[in-house]
């Protein structure tokens, strides 16, 4: 993945899920506006600045919790 965007079949690879998992869980995350699929000559999906924050915002509690051994 490089600036934000990611061709189908190397997400795939990468999150080691079935196809069919992969879909319903990329449905979930176009719902809630945090990826948008590109449709050109390929096929893309872009995280989306809300899905930044989203990451961003995550990391932060995920060092918060670990800071307190939780």
């Amino acid at each position: 993945m490089s600036g934000g965007h990611i061709k189908p079949t190397h997400l795939l690879s990468k999150s080691n899920l079935s196809y069919a998992m992969m879909n319903e869980y990329l449905a979930l995350l176009k719902e809630r506006g945090l990826v948008t699929e590109q449709v050109g000559e390929r096929k893309e999906y872009l995280i989306t600045d809300k899905g930044l924050n989203y990451l961003a915002e995550y990391r932060r509690m995920a060092t918060f919790t670990e800071a307190f051994g939780l």
